[in-house]
């Protein structure tokens, strides 16, 4: 292109595309650009022979849903704004990149006659807009290198690749400003109207005070492009060997993930026929994941968000999801055995299924389906401990993970009026009570508590009793699916057996099982957890609470109410409205969706382990932090956990309730 002829107000505002590079240059750019997209494509081509090994998915359904979904976490990033230096570093990063990208297209279609755009008031437009989100880029290039050097616990990973590539791309952004500013020097005659370039104009005024010349300005704009070229082709070069590949399979992840055909709380069922034609259960190898898992693989960005939301990682155990999906990522290149070689078994066992991982991750990554994947095969080969082993053998031999007998189950309710669904054949609610709940000493108080606040409301309500057996929720967490299978067939038989309107229940495991994983097996209910089922009391006006409470009372959010069933308000709702607290309910550091776990789940609750590392006393102390005088929980497992750190802390002034408890307690005693 050539300057526009001026009208008679002056020069029209546009430039000369590839000015001051020639013939021959040219001609060597274009060859350049050849090998860089031929070794490009090679290193995709590698991932996608990869892709291929694995398990072919389910159609791609709900287009329109996977674009939206595309759309807010790809372009807008909604999870990266949860932290704000962060999220400022990558919005300037992703959409510097972007637009500059963009703009480089604009300038190729002009260059090569396909439209003509770039001139007049467009062009000045257009030149201000690149200026300014190319000082964006730079802003989020210096902050992401700042942020490595913060000693902060959400840092980023610090390796020396990672800075290469971000002062590479400080390198290139930096370079093209000088083209720029070199351009404007050495045609300063011919373009006064450059200000809208106003990064380039002002590096243009602080070369031109140095004295430099026309000619010294056009020498070093043929240098200075050169150099910015070649770094421009080596980075594109090196995306698929380097975690920048992100940038073709994030969105490519994002699009395809199937998270929404299943809640959040809910796993994959494994196909009894799919194992007996196969004689595979679970992950053995890169060959057993889905195509989708091993593009998700490749899409981690290696932020370190899981890695610093696990519990498991926090209290120094082998697991990080990070590392454990980029050990898959380079270790499903061959075609062997996964376990040992590229995951420990100690590394799967530390998972507590609390799902931090998967809320914090940017990409939809999910380590726990993985893992589970995983454990399932180490099940099925017979490589699981001894302890965990023993609580399995108890859910298929007595129905529950304490392996008491099943005939015991209704113990908890001596002495107090709790009708069964014999005695009671068509209740309005049906109290799933759990294993908890009717064999821990601790939590039977829940359950009796419970008891109180239905007869205070008028509720008609019965239990299953004998009936009832464990949903099966630890055994689909540790991997045995074929116990949680039967224990969910015997389960869903009595269930469908009964009429009733609603399950109300105050194991979290329960809630989530019964909800959001039953309706595989055709057990399809209306759930509640006890702490929405006391809310709907409260506000139906069905409890006279007496008095005012003053206690401080921090609240534990339970992972499987919270992160797995999206419910955060209900338990607190019920603390401060339903027993008239008169001080805020007080939150730990990490609450709500990033609730520390208290370490009970996936298992882990019947696992042996190290004292000095417990997760369930690393909360404990994010708790006790906060000065509360009560700890309130919303599940089983958290108050045996809670209670085991309690007994180790000693002398620590804190108890730890259920809500039903404290709320029952404000109730008149006769009630």
């Amino acid at each position: 292109a050539v300057l526009v002829d001026s009208k008679s107000d002056g020069m029209v505002p546009t430039r000369e595309i590839l000015w001051n590079i020639g013939p021959g240059t040219r001609a060597a750019m274009y060859g350049l650009a050849a090998i860089t997209a031929a070794v490009f494509g090679y290193g995709v081509l590698r991932r996608v022979r990869i892709w291929r090994t694995g398990r072919p998915g389910p159609a791609i359904d709900q287009i329109g849903y996977r674009l939206g979904r595309l759309v807010r976490h790809a372009l807008f990033q909604v999870r990266l704004t949860r932290l704000k230096l962060a999220g400022v570093s990558h919005a300037g990063l992703f959409w510097g990149f972007i637009v500059l990208f963009v703009g480089t297209c604009m300038v190729a279609v002009e260059h090569y006659g396909i439209a003509h755009f770039l001139h007049g008031s467009f062009y000045r437009v257009f030149s201000f807009t690149l200026d300014l989100f190319g000082l964006l880029f730079i802003l989020g290039i210096l902050i992401a290198l700042a942020r490595r050097g913060l000693a902060r616990r959400d840092r980023p990973p610090t390796r020396w690749p990672d800075v290469a590539i971000l002062l590479l791309l400080l390198f290139i952004a930096v370079t093209g400003f000088a083209i720029e500013a070199l351009r404007i020097v050495a045609q300063r005659e011919q373009s006064p109207f450059e200000t809208s370039s106003f990064v380039g104009w002002a590096m243009a005024g602080a070369i031109e005070g140095r004295g430099t010349t026309i000619e010294q300005a056009t020498a070093g704009h043929f240098l200075v492009w050169w150099v910015h070229m070649i770094a421009v082709y080596v980075f594109l070069a090196v995306i698929p060997y380097t975690k920048m590949l992100h940038m073709v399979t994030a969105p490519l992840s994002i699009f395809l993930t199937d998270e929404h055909k299943r809640a959040p709380g809910g796993l994959e069922p494994v196909s009894i026929e799919q194992v007996e034609e196969t004689g595979k259960f679970g992950v053995e190898s890169a060959g057993d994941f889905t195509r989708r898992q091993l593009i998700s693989f490749d899409a981690c960005t290696q932020c370190g968000r899981c890695e610093n939301a696990c519990p498991a990682h926090a209290t120094g155990k082998p697991l990080s999801p990070m590392r454990l999906v980029l050990d898959l990522q380079r270790g499903v290149t061959v075609p062997d055995s996964l376990h040992g070689r590229t995951i420990a078994a100690d590394t799967l066992w530390s998972c507590t299924t609390c799902r931090a991982c998967v809320e914090q991750c940017p990409v939809l990554i999910d380590p726990l389906s993985v893992i589970v994947d995983m454990r399932r095969y180490l099940v099925g080969e017979g490589q699981i401990r001894g302890s965990e082993q023993t609580a399995l053998r108890n859910v298929a031999a007595s129905g529950n993970p304490w392996g008491l007998p099943n005939d015991d189950r209704l113990d908890w309710a001596n002495g107090l009026d709790v009708p069964t669904v014999e005695d009671n054949p068509e209740p309005d609610v049906l109290l799933w009570v759990g294993c908890a709940g009717s064999f821990d000493r601790r939590n039977q108080k829940v359950t009796r508590a419970l008891i109180k606040i239905f007869h205070a409301a008028g509720v008609n309500f019965a239990v299953l009793g004998k009936r009832e057996r464990c949903t099966g929720d630890p055994a689909r967490r540790l991997g045995d699916e074929f116990t949680f299978q039967e224990m969910a067939g015997q389960n869903v038989d009595t269930l469908n057996g009964v009429r009733f309107k609603r399950i109300v229940t105050a194991c979290a495991h329960c809630f989530n099982t019964l909800a959001n994983e039953y309706p595989d097996f055709d057990g399809r209910y209306t759930v509640l957890h006890h702490s929405q089922f006391l809310r709907e009391l409260i506000e139906q006006g069905r409890l006279d609470v007496q008095g005012e409470t003053k206690e401080a009372i921090v609240f534990h959010d339970p992972c499987y109410v919270g992160r797995h069933n999206g419910e955060y308000d209900a338990p607190r709702a019920v603390l401060q409205r339903g027993v008239n607290l008169s001080l805020p309910i007080l939150e730990a550091d990490q609450s709500r969706e990033t609730s520390f776990c208290c370490g009970a789940g996936g298992g882990r609750m019947w696992a042996e382990e190290d004292a000095a590392s417990r997760v369930n006393v690393a909360r404990w102390q994010q708790l006790k932090a906060t000065g509360a005088k009560t700890v309130a929980t919303a599940c089983p497992y958290c108050m045996i956990m809670f209670d085991d750190a309690a007994k180790a802390d000693g002398a620590s002034g804190m108890q730890v309730k259920d809500i039903a408890e404290i709320l029952a307690e404000a109730l008149p005693e006769n009630a």
